[in-house]
């Protein structure tokens, strides 16, 4: 699995998303992504940094208010389910989820240090 990462701040594009978001629990499964194939966008949207970590040593530190895209090598595969962890910098565990890659995710982080939490879009 071969992985790079940018930096973009979407903020428009996740305005949208934020509209139609579903809400993940302490696990969950995210599916139904306006994000590209092949890629894993994560936005951190409350007043802390989000850390997010995948199989094989994948990780994301992504900054308060901004958004980071991770791209993974396109195959012939029409599902590649990846589990992610999302914990607050320097803090808690917030949520977990699975992800299907092939589809494209994204994942967005809100609230306080204190509060997290974790939807799909």
């Amino acid at each position: 699995m071969k992985s790079i990462f940018k930096t973009p701040v979407r903020a428009a594009a996740a305005v949208g998303a934020l509209a139609g978001a579903l809400t993940l629990g302490l696990a969950g499964s995210a599916s139904a992504s306006s994000v590209p194939a092949w890629q894993l966008e994560v936005c951190s949207w409350g007043n802390y940094q989000t850390n997010v970590y995948w199989g094989n040593g994948g990780f994301m530190g992504v900054p308060a208010g901004q958004c980071q895209t991770a791209y993974w090598q396109r195959t012939s595969a029409t599902s590649y389910t990846v589990h992610v962890d999302a914990y607050v910098n320097n803090g808690g565990y917030i949520a977990g989820a699975d992800v299907d890659i092939a589809q494209g995710a994204g994942l967005a982080s809100g609230g306080t240090g204190g509060a997290p939490y974790l939807w799909s879009f």
